[in-house]
């Protein structure tokens, strides 16, 4: 198959690295920068590039972008894609993303529209720091727009190495990941922002290095993130408000019995949810 693939960053340009490695597809790379183009030829990553001569002859359209240039990308694509052409995105956030490929499947409606979310990721971006094995070992999200685009994106995704994929709504997808993702980076930003945080050298190990990794990040993306997911993402704050002012009247009042008690429940919560993740075949809890 011939795939197109625009936007040649951290994700977009692992797509490609992994297509070109393990599949016998062809891909072919757009990207404004001419230089992202020329790193994704060093690093194989793109098998030749995407034109006005020939995106009518795409089987895969993949956009590799933020939520408001990807809707601007598919508004260009689609009046250009051969009938039976599968569209995906890779955004963070599917609800503002799913309703405008529903519109646009109304008019476009022999192409196969299908929300992708890899749940992938480095704290570092951009194509050097991407990688053919990225994907392994991870789920790729799918939320399907047109009827059976989630088999045909399956068949598509999973040689690159990805353990298996989870079909949602938009709604759920949003929801779950406003915990899972959105929250941590939150707290994680939160955590770094101590000022005791310039004089950790020494001082810590593991715990600190955990807490902060994902602190350091792509505000403009991050930003764009968490505003379109504000109505969830805001919840979860709520949420973790409320539990730190438990730890913090309890620690204040020198309460060890209502101490003790949160302790234990988070780490019972955590080896409950590490032992569900197990039970469905997921050991990365």
């Amino acid at each position: 198959m011939k795939i197109a693939i625009i936007g040649m960053g951290l994700i977009g340009g692992s797509l490609g690295r992994a297509f070109v490695k393990y599949t016998d597809n062809t891909v072919y790379g757009f990207d404004i920068r001419e230089e992202a183009l020329d790193e994704a030829d060093k690093l194989c990553a793109v098998s030749g590039r995407l034109s006005e001569d020939n995106i009518g002859d795409m089987d895969v359209a993949i956009v590799a972008l933020n939520e408001a240039d990807t809707i601007r990308q598919l508004d260009a694509l689609c009046p250009k894609l051969k009938d039976g052409a599968l569209v995906m995105d890779v955004c963070g956030n599917k609800r503002g993303i799913v309703a405008h490929m529903q519109k646009l499947m109304a008019t476009y409606g022999k192409l196969n529209f299908c929300g992708f979310h890899p749940m992938a990721g480095r704290e570092f971006n951009g194509i050097a720091h991407s990688a053919p094995t990225l994907f392994k070992g991870a789920y790729a999200i799918l939320v399907p727009v047109s009827p059976g685009a989630e088999d045909l994106a399956a068949k598509l995704l999973l040689p690159l190495g990805f353990k298996d994929v989870e079909i949602c709504s938009a709604q759920k997808h949003d929801t779950l990941i406003s915990y899972t993702s959105q929250l941590a980076h939150v707290v994680s930003g939160c955590y770094a922002s101590d000022p005791l945080s310039a004089q950790h050298a020494g001082y810590s190990a593991g715990s600190f290095n955990d807490l902060t990794r994902v602190a350091r990040l792509d505000a403009d993306m991050w930003t764009e993130l968490f505003l379109n997911n504000a109505d969830n993402l805001v919840s979860r704050i709520d949420g973790m408000i409320d539990r730190l002012e438990q730890y913090k009247r309890a620690i204040d009042m020198g309460d060890a019995k209502t101490l003790n008690v949160l302790l234990r429940q988070s780490t019972n919560r955590k080896l409950e949810a590490d032992r569900a993740a197990r039970e469905r075949g997921d050991d990365r809890g």
